[in-house]
């Protein structure tokens, strides 16, 4: 787990590799309380109703810890709320972000302060700068794979967080 202090509010508070890396005790040593996760390229394959391989051990674990889990994403409420049903999580679909709306909507839903509330995800420009902007805990994953949807402008965001990260002596953390 590493924890950086930032000037910007693109640069995430916590970094790993992915997100079955995060342990309950990790969120709990950020003072999270609840956790927001992103769908593509976070917790599922970009696009489709597969997880990566570990999820399910890793909803387990956090239901065990008593961690809320609520699913936060930009897509569409149809695949939202298929995923959601399947794996008994509350979930916020068409979220916009990184407008802040959703990550205090995700808070309140979990019953816990936006300072208490972790979101996990894998891109800079949404899930981290949406969650610092609302004064939540930002935990940003490297994307495991190369998205199919969309795949021309994601290459372009890809390539922008990169040079981002770069220019913060984070170019590793890609």
């Amino acid at each position: 787990m590493l924890n950086t202090s930032s000037d910007s509010n693109s640069t995430p508070k916590y970094f790993f590799d992915k997100l079955t890396d995060i342990t309950p005790d990790c969120f709990l040593e950020m003072g999270a309380k609840a956790v927001g996760i992103d769908l593509d390229n976070t917790s599922f394959y970009d696009g489709t109703y597969k997880p990566f391989p570990g999820f399910y051990e890793w909803l387990e674990a956090m239901k065990k810890a008593a961690i809320p889990v609520i699913i936060v994403s930009n897509t569409y409420e149809f695949r939202a709320k298929r995923i959601a049903v399947k794996l008994g999580l509350p979930y916020i679909s068409d979220a916009n972000k990184p407008d802040t709306k959703c990550f205090y909507e995700a808070a309140k839903l979990c019953n816990v302060n936006i300072s208490e509330f972790a979101m996990v995800g894998d891109q800079l420009f949404t899930d981290v700068q949406g969650a610092n902007n609302a004064g939540a805990i930002s935990v940003r994953v490297k994307y495991m794979t190369r998205e199919i949807v969309f795949g021309i402008r994601f290459r372009l965001v890809r390539r922008r967080e990169r040079l981002y990260l770069e220019s913060k002596g984070l170019g590793d953390k890609v």
